[in-house]
């Protein structure tokens, strides 16, 4: 049996997001990071301990959250990456933290 690893509830959810200006959708959100699924915008990877900055752009709000990410896995097969959030303002980790509580 493997330990679960978050810190923080996460929510299967796809949201538009530009991970170092590229296009991209996550697979899932939570307070302290999410999963960015490679697709036909965003193919290539960014190198496991990398920074990447991010820019979300939620349902919800018409403002869009910004945070800096580590890459800290890449996904089965490359399908993507596991993103832990390095910096992020305490208001915007409200937010996330909000929408997934919301929708759970």
């Amino acid at each position: 049996m493997e330990l679960e690893k978050r810190s923080a509830p996460r929510l299967d959810f796809g949201i538009l997001v530009y991970c170092n200006g590229r296009r991209a959708m996550t697979k899932d959100i939570s307070a302290s990071g999410t999963f960015v699924a490679k697709d036909e915008y965003h193919k290539q990877l960014a190198p496991l301990g990398s920074d990447v900055a991010l820019s979300f752009d939620f349902p919800t709000t018409e403002d869009s959250i910004d945070a800096i990410g580590t890459v800290m896995h890449h996904g089965k097969d490359g399908e993507g990456m596991g993103i832990w959030f390095k910096r992020i303002d305490d208001r915007t980790k409200e937010f996330i933290k909000m929408f997934v509580s919301d929708r759970l």
